[in-house]
């Protein structure tokens, strides 16, 4: 089962954390933060204490932790732990504008100290105004990335790397996945998710010309698709017999046949003007899309054929051209 991202867990030993990222750098340990208050509305905003004079004057870690709310070192050093595993914790912030107001807000990249147990790391985005900082948001509660690689384009925010997920050990992740955020003028927002089995990222692209695949996840103008060897008719046949699958009168080998499912996930961009078509499984009716995420939530997209079916695609320099789904009986 996936472990708890964040928060508070009783603890019997103790592990130093770190936080790994590519974009974000400068680590501040900082000092230890005070217990966060807990009679504040969960809706409200945490705001911490005026700082004196600029944001180079906060306790980035303390802010962060209060934020996450990790445990705080005096219960940490109640609980028995050693006080080296939590002060040797530490975060890494960066300055950018990513709300588009003209003003640097400060990102703080924190994973919570935990004992016997792996925790997500998180992005929590500060805007520092007048003195007193103000959480704008906390980014990474979608995925458990252990160790996430964190990006920055405008107004969007994305995370990314391996992630726990599924039956994986809290140890070992064994999915990859991305999630971006996009500021909407109020808050942060999912603009896109994805997560696939396998551990490192695809290392080339698709070559141009048809292929057919399942639908792992969509996002916006992307696809991640497990590509397939596909055969139909008397290559089907062919190919079933040549793998020892005995051939009888179901649509399993007589009508079609798939070798590679599983091999995990291929992140494909989709082109805007690319006809997007599937069959609605309810009406078996051919359904014309707009936009590719409008496949989120349907049968189509699933690490399981059986809910859905395949989808046959057309690429193009890297860029799928057409996309429809293949109905299988």
């Amino acid at each position: 089962m996936t472990p708890s991202s964040r928060g508070r867990s009783l603890r019997a030993s103790a592990v130093a954390v770190c936080s790994a990222v590519l974009v974000l750098a400068g680590c501040d340990a900082g000092a230890q933060p005070d217990e966060p208050a807990r009679d504040k509305a969960a809706t409200e905003k945490p705001v911490a204490a005026p700082v004196a004079d600029s944001a180079a004057r906060v306790d980035w870690k303390a802010a962060a932790y209060a934020a996450l709310d990790c445990t705080p070192r005096t219960e940490w050093l109640a609980d028995g732990l050693p006080a080296a595993a939590w002060d040797d914790a530490t975060v890494r912030t960066t300055a950018a504008d990513v709300t588009g107001d003209g003003v640097d807000e400060i990102l703080v990249q924190a994973t919570c100290p935990a004992a016997a147990s792996t925790r997500a790391d998180h992005v929590v985005v500060f805007a520092v105004a007048g003195g007193a900082t103000e959480v704008l948001g906390v980014l990474g509660d979608e995925l458990f990335l252990p160790e996430a690689t964190v990006s920055l384009d405008g107004t969007t925010v994305t995370l990314s790397g391996p992630t726990v997920a599924g039956e994986d050990p809290s140890c070992c992740p064994g999915h990859r996945g991305t999630v971006t955020y996009a500021w909407d003028g109020v808050r942060f927002v999912v603009a896109a998710r994805s997560e696939v089995p396998g551990s490192s990222p695809a290392a080339v692209a698709l070559a141009d010309g048809e292929h057919v695949g399942l639908l792992l996840s969509v996002g916006a103008d992307e696809v991640v698709v497990d590509v397939v060897e596909w055969f139909e008719g008397d290559a089907a046949r062919a190919a079933c017999r040549a793998d020892g699958v005995p051939v009888d009168e179901s649509a399993w080998c007589t009508q079609y046949y798939v070798r590679g499912a599983g091999d995990g996930g291929v992140p494909v961009q989709v082109s805007p003007d690319a006809p997007l078509r599937y069959l609605d499984l309810e009406t078996m009716e051919t359904v014309a899309l707009g936009d590719v995420a409008e496949l989120a939530g349907t049968p189509w997209v699933s690490e399981n054929p059986d809910a859905g079916g395949y989808t046959r695609f057309r690429t193009a320099d890297g860029v799928i051209t057409a996309m429809a789904g293949i109905y299988t009986p």
